[in-house]
């Protein structure tokens, strides 16, 4: 029973905080306040009450219409909010009640974020890749304090007889290479399509993904899979007509569930990757 409890309050936690990222998702591109006014409703003006705003179930109760006027309300109010109580219920399920479980949960907040608000406006807000590296930032401090050295990213130089070691943080090295490598393959597919290929709002993704995961084989299995399922998407979305080639596709949405692999599943993730690339 008590574990049936954790479990029920963890996503009711997530469940909440989903609905707050709903008002983030719908203010934040037209830069309004998050916290005035209050959630009402577009169609009446009526503001919305506690029993309004219960998560998921408020929507079920109501069947998605307003209490006052019967208006519809999106049913991506109750996805999102049910999506980030699931993504609560993951992050300890597979990190146990543990600090990091809250920074993968809280990435993983920040992307869900970005994929709404990418998809909507073409767009990522500058707000998510700052969590993103913020928390990247917090993660590493804290293992530098506890483990040293060891776990930076170290270089080896040989001058004038003498051997040097420089060590660097890992999240700001991953910054640099994860927006670095990003930035080029933008350039150069720029050049080679002659039209945009990467927003700068991609490229401050994949910066703050890889304060988060390191410049290593985890931000390369986040740059893989995003890749490789947006070649999929796109083949899709032509052959059935719902895109042409020349039409651009928000590539905001793939990162930000690419992302949320990685960092929900990566002894899963990694060891798929090896196999696929042959390794």
């Amino acid at each position: 029973m008590s574990d049936w409890l954790m479990w029920v309050a963890v996503a009711a936690v997530g469940a909440t905080i989903g609905s707050f990222l709903n008002v983030v998702i719908y203010r934040l591109p037209q830069r309004q306040s998050l916290v005035f006014p209050g959630s009402h409703c577009f169609s009446c003006g009526q503001r919305l009450t506690a029993l309004d705003l219960v998560p998921v179930l408020s929507y079920l109760a109501l069947r998605g219409r307003c209490r006052h006027c019967g208006k519809h309300f999106s049913p991506r109010y109750a996805l999102v909010e049910a999506l980030t109580a699931a993504l609560a219920v993951l992050a300890v399920y597979n990190y146990n009640p543990t600090p990091y479980a809250v920074v993968v949960f809280v990435a993983c907040g920040a992307l869900v974020v970005g994929l709404f608000v990418d998809f909507d406006h073409m767009i990522i807000p500058d707000e998510v890749p700052i969590v993103l590296l913020l928390l990247g930032l917090a993660t590493d401090f804290y293992h530098i304090l506890s483990q040293g050295t060891a776990v930076m990213v170290s270089f080896t130089e040989h001058l004038g007889g003498k051997t040097y070691i420089a060590h660097l943080p890992m999240s700001l090295t991953g910054m640099l290479v994860g927006g670095g490598v990003f930035l080029i393959i933008g350039w150069a597919f720029e050049r080679a399509l002659h039209r945009p290929a990467l927003g700068l709002g991609d490229v401050k993704l994949a910066a703050g993904m890889g304060a988060l995961l390191g410049p290593g084989f985890l931000f390369l299995c986040f740059f893989l899979l995003a890749i490789m399922s947006g070649a999929v998407i796109s083949v899709l979305l032509m052959a059935f007509g719902i895109r042409r080639r020349d039409e651009s596709i928000a590539f905001g949405p793939l990162l930000a569930m690419a992302a949320t692999a990685v960092l929900l599943w990566p002894n899963v993730i990694a060891p798929w990757m090896l196999r696929f690339n042959g390794g």
